[in-house]
């Protein structure tokens, strides 16, 4: 094999963080396959992880994790992947195992991918930053910002759809001591000139037939 590939490969291992073989390190020295079959590069004891579930190979002078169409997938830091280059302190989930990837030619102070953060969480502020509480004058007293006002909420449907609830013992206004229907009066003068009609539609209605009566009597008895 030539020399210079030796020179490009990384030194790098495995080292097993869960599963049924905690504690497990193995070394990367080429390509690996990793799976639940016996006769492959690494056998793990795992019912979650298909016979041969993903390879580890060199690459580019780095090292790269390929999934080999398993059936629950190959996880880099928590999310799926297909074919990822892998850096130092990354964490392949095979199945139920957990494998964190090492790389003794990497530099210590690069830092590494982080893992996918659970939802809810918030990130703290750095105290040495410029304006932390580290980095003030203490001649100068802190000063708290006021919080911000709440914002109201939207009332839900129901509550909208409820009528407002009124204070009796509440003072009343001018406007709402005035009355909002007809005074007693305006009802009796409407209905006395209601009967008024009534009646002289019935007299103008009786002297008309006793008129026209009285003109055909007149009439049948001239010769």
């Amino acid at each position: 094999m030539p020399r210079f590939f030796f020179r490009e490969l990384r030194v790098a291992f495995l080292i097993i963080e869960s599963g049924p073989e905690q504690g497990r390190k193995v070394d990367l020295g080429g390509p690996l396959v990793i799976g639940r079959q016996t006769r492959i590069g690494l056998s793990i004891k795992d019912a979650k992880a298909s016979r041969e579930h993903a390879r580890i190979e060199p690459a580019a002078g780095s090292y790269v994790v390929v999934d080999l169409q398993s059936s629950n997938g190959t996880l880099l830091n928590g999310r799926k992947v297909e074919r990822e280059f892998l850096q130092a302190g990354d964490r392949v989930t095979i199945g139920q195992t957990v494998f964190r990837f090492e790389d003794a030619d990497a530099n210590p102070a690069s830092s590494t991918r982080p893992m996918k953060e659970p939802i809810g969480t918030t990130p703290v502020s750095n105290p040495r930053a410029p304006g932390g509480p580290f980095n003030q004058d203490p001649a100068t007293p802190a000063t708290s910002r006021p919080a911000p006002a709440p914002v109201p909420a939207a009332l839900p449907a129901e509550a909208a759809a409820q009528p407002a609830i009124v204070d009796r013992n509440a003072p009343r206004l001018r406007y709402q001591d005035q009355s909002r229907g007809p005074g007693f009066l305006a009802i009796v003068v409407c209905t006395a000139i209601l009967v008024g009609l009534v009646f002289a539609a019935r007299w103008i209605g009786q002297r008309a037939i006793a008129k026209a009566i009285l003109e055909r009597k007149q009439g049948t008895q001239s010769p």
